[in-house]
């Protein structure tokens, strides 16, 4: 036995991710009996042994990667407990929904955390998500103590870790993207950001997700409880994956496709998906990743524009925004956003808009890596892209 493999071997002894004593520890600390169906059960068995074969974790990957599947699978009981208790939750109507998605590294943060200053829209933010019980309230969403609870655990992260915060905004307040709430079903495309698990991707794939969409559902009618708005924004690339299924869950959706040169998502998305994989993993193989992203993003645009030749029905549902748009008229983007699907801008929201655009120009971030860094060359993978581009419209960025 190899020097790497005894390491190995030590670490998951030390240090095992099980999916009896994570549901017997989940039990004990909460004082709740089994609160996983048999897809969630079949979901965080599979995740389980993609990590223990494949991840190639850290001993501070191990012991992050159990406990943070611990804290979903002990806030699980705890959520559905609840709405067992208070079944009215679950008999209110959702909020209207805005969907942001498309490809990543797209200026989607920073479009749904623009929407969030629109005192009309609600949008999930981190704390709540993190810590959803008790359910949160209007008159103290904005001083409610799981703020600083949140805030305390993140201050880890950005310490630990200061190029990830540098690279994505971290904060209790800022809004939370969807696969965080997924992962609660622990059916999400989050997992693949942190951990190097193939075969769950392709196990991922080729799910039914309505459950885990349904899941996502109860919590946003559990978060608008007593909080609520006229309608959600929310936001995740990765609905282009199960966009059938959240028509199906959210007939009413309006979706917001974000679009953007294809390389400098390659660029971007490598060099974040470098840094969050570092956080749990022992080694990161650069030619590897850029290879998987590049793959990934093939199969995200195949996605979008499969659909919407497949829904041309619902294309008053749907608006495109294109990157360049985006960052150079941030404003003039939300007027249009709001005037495709017949909302109302106030002038108070829209100065609030105006005053945190100004606010993040002052903030500078720049991509880690060079496409170069992931073995990857432009004219090569270029060509990969060129009817999504002529599709959308999509022009040309300086790499």
């Amino acid at each position: 036995m190899s020097i790497s493999s005894l390491l190995e071997k030590i670490r998951c002894t030390l240090i095992p991710i099980d999916f009896d004593k994570l549901l017997s520890t989940a039990e004990r600390r909460t004082g709740l009996k089994y609160f996983c169906d048999q897809q969630c059960e079949d979901s965080l068995k599979f995740l389980i042994d993609s990590c223990n074969n494949e991840a190639n974790l850290s001993l501070i990957g191990r012991i992050g990667a159990r406990q943070h599947l611990l804290e979903l699978l002990k806030t699980r009981f705890r959520l559905i407990d609840h709405w067992l208790r208070y079944p009215e939750i679950q008999e209110q109507p959702v909020l209207p929904q805005i969907f942001i998605t498309g490809t990543p590294k797209s200026a989607s943060t920073f479009l749904h955390r623009l929407l969030g200053h629109d005192g009309t829209n609600r949008v999930p933010r981190m704390w709540e998500v993190m810590f959803p019980l008790p359910s949160p309230k209007s008159v103290t969403f904005d001083s409610d103590p799981l703020i600083k609870k949140a805030e305390k655990r993140l201050r880890w992260l950005r310490l630990i870790h200061p190029d990830l915060a540098r690279a994505h905004p971290i904060g209790a307040f800022i809004p939370q993207e969807c696969g965080s709430i997924l992962g609660y079903s622990f059916k999400s495309n989050v997992f693949l950001d942190m951990f190097s698990i193939p075969s769950y991707e392709t196990w991922l794939r080729i799910q039914d997700m309505d459950s885990a969409y349904e899941f996502h559902q109860r919590f946003l009618k559990h978060l608008q409880w007593h909080c609520p708005a006229e309608r959600w924004v929310l936001k995740s690339s990765d609905h282009v994956h199960s966009l059938k299924t959240l028509i199906k869950i959210y007939p009413e959706a309006r979706i917001v496709f974000l679009h953007r040169d294809p390389l400098k998502v390659l660029q971007a998305a490598s060099s974040q998906m470098t840094l969050l994989k570092r956080v749990f993993s022992l080694t990161i193989n650069l030619r590897q990743l850029g290879a998987y992203e590049t793959r990934s993003l093939n199969d995200k645009v195949k996605k979008i524009m499969e659909f919407r030749e497949n829904h041309v029905d619902l294309e008053d549902h749907f608006m495109d925004v294109r990157f360049l748009d985006l960052v150079s008229d941030p404003i003039g983007t939300v007027r249009a956003i709001y005037d495709r699907f017949g909302l109302t801008l106030s002038a108070e929201d829209e100065s609030r808009m105006e005053a945190f655009v100004i606010g993040e120009r002052h903030k500078k971030r720049s991509d880690t890596f060079s496409l170069a860094d992931f073995s990857l060359g432009p004219e090569q993978e270029s060509a990969h892209f060129d009817l999504y581009c002529e599709r959308f419209s999509i022009g040309r960025e300086a790499l």
